[in-house]
């Protein structure tokens, strides 16, 4: 699994994790001026169907303090809505560490370094130190949860931080207008996923993520996503997918498939549930869930609902730094 794959699993799976952090207050009145000079981040739709609406805004599982408030029409739409459906509810600690549990940690008695060789477990170590991480911290993980924790703690080191999630932000806002969180997905669901990769596809996946940190080309890539969303360049995110699927044959097609499609899909069904129940929801997914033909704005214009993009498609990507 080149590491490509590795960064777009990650992006694609953030949302919820521990170290997601949701405000959970509204903002203070003098924000209303910060709304108003907030540019346009992410990507953003209006769903319509008959007298009912829902909003598709595409989020980044990682971000800066300076991300926030987001402008006025994203944040008058979440007012205006009656739910905000999110991928997962950061918040329910307790349910993301039952998953963690049953997913991400190996059996009683063994130890990530075990699974390794000494080549592999050297340089574990040497990128452990060099992200203070201690040694102890992942030797009960899987290689893959070995992995995305290592390439979070590399995202972090380049200035952007899962505690600002576009999500976290959204879910604390939500709550602070006392509207209803609900999930698209589960835990069990997300993380159930890795444990269909083979063991050497696990590994595989750590020596590519230790890579990516050894070389530098976390940084870079975790940029260019970020720079993409920033500027809301839908295109840019779709190309940014593309080449991570497409430079693995081995493992992009299980990506695809798994990663966008099937998750995709079934994203869409809850989301028509919900309409069909009468709400008006207020959807944030990480933003490469919206572009493709298999984005949630094309699987549900070909369900019959009138799709419109509320932000500019002329806006290109300008590199952040």
């Amino acid at each position: 699994m080149s590491f490509r794959a590795c960064w777009l699993l990650l992006f694609c799976f953030m949302a919820g994790w521990p170290s997601a952090r949701a405000e959970s207050t509204l903002p203070a009145p003098d924000i209303h001026a910060q709304i108003d000079a907030a540019p346009a981040r992410g990507l953003f739709y209006a769903v319509h169907r008959g007298t009912r609406t829902a909003y598709l805004f595409g989020t980044i599982h990682v971000g800066r303090p300076d991300f926030f408030p987001l402008e006025r029409r994203a944040t008058e739409a979440l007012a205006d809505s009656s739910t905000l459906a999110v991928e997962l509810d950061a918040t329910q600690a307790e349910t993301m560490r039952a998953a963690m549990r049953r997913h991400a940690l190996l059996p009683d008695g063994e130890t990530l370094g075990a699974r390794l060789s000494p080549a592999l477990r050297t340089r574990l170590a040497a990128q452990l130190d060099a992200l203070g991480m201690p040694q102890r911290s992942i030797r009960a993980y899987k290689p893959w949860m070995a992995a995305l924790t290592l390439t979070l703690a590399g995202v972090q080191q380049s200035g952007f931080d899962g505690a600002y999630a576009t999500d976290g932000y959204l879910i604390g806002l939500a709550r602070g207008l006392h509207k209803p969180v609900v999930e698209l997905e589960s835990a069990d669901e997300q993380l159930g996923l890795f444990d269909t990769l083979p063991r050497t596809d696990q590994t595989a996946f750590l020596d590519e993520a230790l890579r990516s940190l050894e070389n530098g080309k976390l940084a870079d890539d975790t940029r260019a996503l970020v720079s993409a969303w920033l500027a809301g360049d839908a295109r840019a995110l779709e190309r940014l997918a593309a080449v991570s699927l497409d430079e693995n044959p081995r493992s992009g097609p299980w990506m695809q498939q798994k990663l966008f499609v099937e998750r995709n899909y079934r994203m869409a069904e809850r989301i028509e549930r919900l309409l069909a129940d009468g709400q008006s929801p207020f959807v944030a997914v990480g933003a490469l869930h919206l572009v493709g033909p298999n984005g949630l704005p094309a699987l549900l214009a070909a369900r019959g609902y009138r799709v419109v993009n509320l932000y500019p498609a002329s806006r290109t990507t300008k590199e952040t730094r």
